[in-house]
């Protein structure tokens, strides 16, 4: 027994609630379900809920039982395997393991050191995808990085999906705004995975809610397409706290709660045991300007929540990312980000997306600040491992071994070492003033830039087998007018 008095630990980790508010929440979130409902824009979706004992009124509004709602969540997996094309970066979606991170996900601008702010193309897309793939803490290659403008709209889905998945052979998601799309983006996921009958979960797909209370047309169809064929759903209620929510987070994080189990109980009633995420991407809007504000202590607030509420459901999470409001890679987009990418860390979140890279509110990304993202995130997991303590590393042997005043440089490992004792940066510099300024006095931005070149010119595009390689390129040129993908490099593009 210790002679010294001993608190409890705190931990590493964030809980804004505790198992009450939790509580307090699912019990409010019921209510809305069985009381006010949710207006569900799908024939289908609606019979589907009907004939389990849901009603449905004469303007679509769906009440549910909270009864009919917790069976449903049980059928649900804790987790689950996104299956990638190369099965070395198969990914688990829940449980003990790390969180699966993708990039952001539908930016219409982008920020270059070389262009400064403009309308993103597809080659841009192309090198946002060759950084996800080489960047060890990006573990999905995602789907939607940015909105080529270059491209006709309704040719996007199949220029990027194919892009995610012949870029990279990382895990990817798929587009399910409307069933077409779903349909298409299904399909040629199980070409690219020589898995045409979608045996495993091999894609998964975003289902935003309509904030609030209501679920659309196109979402609920995406919905639909994917839970038939078993594919995961990440649902996800975007709820903005004073705007399509409530201006209190305890209010928005109920209505978020009810529309998200709106959505999984419908996924689980089409096929049971299809694998959901619990996602709240939830923000606030700063009432001085009547802005979206997602780089904020409420965002980080809003990303712990998700991955508390998750866990009580017994589900797999997604929440938070590294998220900004400010305009140009900046101590603004750098502290923002930090701050909520933290928070996701430590609030349990098994589901990053916008990992990297995001500014202006979703609105924009930056290659630049994809990369220091990345490196924050090693700094974070680092953190997360905290400290090993035993026989070997308390190592009283060395100190034995050095005198009073001494020093333990000789114990340090090289610089070459793959393993080392201590977090390092491929980024951020830690050297002299004298050495910094002699090297050109490079700023964080500008190393960031020589970063993405060294990561864009080191790139080796992974290998695919040719005869299925063929069949993606004849899928997505019977339905598009798109060029052939460049076999490497950073520039040109087409398909």
């Amino acid at each position: 027994m210790s002679r010294f008095k001993t608190g409890p630990s705190a931990g590493m980790s964030i809980d804004p609630f505790g198992e009450a508010g939790i509580e307090a929440v699912h019990e409010a979130s019921i209510r809305v379900l069985e009381e006010l409902g949710v207006q569900l824009d799908h024939e289908r979706a609606r019979a589907v809920l009907r004939d389990h004992g849901a009603t449905v009124d004469a303007d679509d509004i769906v009440r549910i039982p909270g009864d009919l709602v917790a069976e449903a969540v049980d059928r649900a997996p804790a987790s689950f395997t996104l299956h990638a094309r190369n099965p070395d970066n198969d990914v688990v979606v829940g449980g003990e393991g790390p969180p699966v991170r993708a990039p952001g996900y539908g930016p219409a601008t982008i920020h270059t050191a070389a262009d400064g702010r403009r309308d993103a193309r597809l080659a841009d897309y192309e090198r946002l995808t060759r950084l996800a793939q080489a960047t060890d803490v990006i573990t999905c290659a995602g789907y939607h990085l940015c909105q080529p403008a270059d491209v006709e709209r309704s040719d996007r889905h199949l220029a990027m999906l194919e892009r995610s998945l012949t870029l990279s052979d990382k895990p990817v998601l798929g587009p399910t705004y409307g069933a077409e799309r779903a349909r298409e983006g299904l399909e040629l996921v199980g070409i690219a995975t020589d898995d045409p009958d979608l045996s495993r979960p091999v894609v998964a797909g975003l289902i935003n809610t309509v904030p609030p209370r209501r679920i659309g047309t196109e979402m609920l169809a995406g919905l639909l397409a994917y839970a038939d064929r078993r594919q995961p759903l990440v649902v996800s209620s975007f709820t903005m706290a004073g705007a399509s929510g409530p201006p209190t987070l305890a209010a928005a994080m109920a209505q978020a709660n009810a529309e998200n189990l709106a959505a999984i109980t419908l996924a689980q009633l089409v096929a049971p045991g299809t694998p959901v995420v619990y996602g709240v991407p939830s923000a606030v809007v700063d009432d001085r300007y009547g802005s979206l504000s997602i780089g904020g202590p409420e965002s980080a607030l809003f990303a712990a929540f998700a991955g508390r509420m998750a866990a009580h459901y017994g589900l797999p999470s997604r929440g938070g990312g590294s998220l900004s409001d400010a305009k140009r890679v900046d101590h603004q987009s750098g502290f923002e980000s930090t701050l909520v990418g933290t928070a996701t860390a430590l609030g349990g979140v098994d589901f990053v997306l916008n990992a990297a890279g995001v500014l202006e509110s979703y609105s924009a990304v930056s290659p630049e600040k994809f990369v220091l993202d990345c490196e924050t995130l090693r700094a974070v997991d680092r953190l997360r491992d905290g400290i090993r303590v035993d026989a070997e590393t308390l190592s009283l042997d060395r100190l034995a071994a050095v005198e009073p005043g001494g020093h333990f440089l000789e114990d340090l490992e090289p610089e070459s070492a793959t393993d080392p004792q201590f977090h390092r940066s491929a980024v951020v510099d830690k050297r002299s003033h004298e050495a910094w300024a002699d090297d050109g006095a490079r700023s964080a931005f500008e190393s960031a830039t020589d970063r993405v070149r060294e990561l864009q010119e080191s790139y080796d595009r992974p290998p695919m087998d040719e005869g299925i390689a063929r069949e993606v390129a004849a899928y997505v040129d019977e339905r598009t007018d798109l060029d052939p993908i460049a076999a490497s490099g950073d520039e040109g593009t087409g398909r």
